[in-house]
């Protein structure tokens, strides 16, 4: 029982830690759908991968620590009532990332996303964590089928 914990206080900031990553590089990846191909200039290709990874550390930062409390709570409730289910894991993480953006002030002057990119990079962080942790949340063992 005492490793099964210690295992899942380990799990669970790693699930959480890896599906900030996963959702913040599939934000990444959704903002270049717009680029149009250079290949004239490399110098311009370099400025746009300078500017895309500055938006992505820049909501890094400003926003993963405000995940961090809805993230909290949702793995909580995961981990008392064992709640293995991916759908529950995606939503959670939908939630998680959809809170502190849409909570932020109108003045806000950092990245702009739009809500289903936000929402999209919550279900794939939520799934990278429920990879991770979520498949054997709680600390009860998986029931065992019967067999006959």
């Amino acid at each position: 029982m005492l490793a099964r914990l210690a295992a899942r206080l380990l799990l669970a900031p790693l699930g959480f830690t890896c599906g900030v990553l996963a959702g913040f590089a599939t934000l990444a990846f959704l903002t270049t759908k717009d680029l149009t191909p250079v290949s004239a200039l490399p110098d311009e290709i370099v400025l746009l991968g300078y500017d895309m990874s500055v938006s992505a550390a820049t909501a890094l930062f400003l926003l993963a620590p405000l995940m961090a409390a809805p993230a909290i709570v949702a793995v909580l409730i995961a981990e008392m009532f064992s709640i293995r289910s991916w759908a529950y894991h995606a939503v959670a993480g939908a939630v998680t990332a959809t809170l502190p953006w849409a909570l932020s002030p109108s003045g806000f002057d950092g990245p702009i996303f739009t809500a289903p990119e936000v929402v999209l990079c919550g279900l794939v962080g939520g799934l990278v964590h429920w990879l991770i942790a979520g498949r054997s949340s709680g600390l009860a063992r998986r029931a065992e089928p019967l067999r006959d």
